[in-house]
């Protein structure tokens, strides 16, 4: 969800970036002196290349990918894993087995935290959760794109601003 939510911010600030000049090219009247807009419009490449140079070195698609790769690899484990369950497999079997699995997991990317709450809050049949608990794991989610709502929420408000007159 960062990927989509870092791509909608540089998408609105470029959006952003093309509407600003329109205002002064067309004489529109505006609140803002063409130097302030001016300024604004270099804040707003300058979060751009900020985000940009986040994004690349996150690389949230290609973690995604690792993950749902170490997913499936896990889920071929559990079926050969699954063939032991119930013919009494003697303690060598249960160490290779052990030492695959660590493999495994030392060879993939692992989840963050908050896929590990996630995970939590849906299984409840294994987990007793606290009333509290699903409220808690969606603030700590949401927490996390405050951010990208905050630099959007920001940006709309400039751009209203820029385009109301002033009273």
């Amino acid at each position: 969800h960062h990927n989509y939510a870092s791509l909608w911010t540089i998408t609105c600030f470029s959006t952003g970036l093309i509407f600003i000049p329109l205002i002064h090219t067309f004489g529109l009247e505006s609140r803002f002196s063409s130097e302030y807009s001016s300024f604004i419009q270099v804040v707003l490449a300058i979060v751009i290349l900020v985000i940009s140079v986040i994004l690349n070195m996150t690389n949230f698609s290609v973690r995604a990918d690792r993950i749902h790769n170490c997913g499936m690899v896990l889920n071929a484990f559990a079926r050969k894993v699954h063939r032991h369950i119930n013919d009494k497999s003697d303690s060598t079997t249960y160490d290779t087995l052990v030492s695959e699995y660590d493999h495994i997991l030392q060879k993939h990317e692992n989840h963050s935290n908050i896929d590990y709450l996630f995970t939590k809050l849906r299984m409840k049949n294994y987990y007793n959760n606290a009333w509290w608990y699903p409220p808690y794991v969606r603030c700590l989610y949401t927490i996390q794109f405050l951010p990208y709502m905050l630099l959007l929420g920001l940006e709309l408000v400039w751009i209203y601003l820029l385009v109301t007159p002033a009273t």
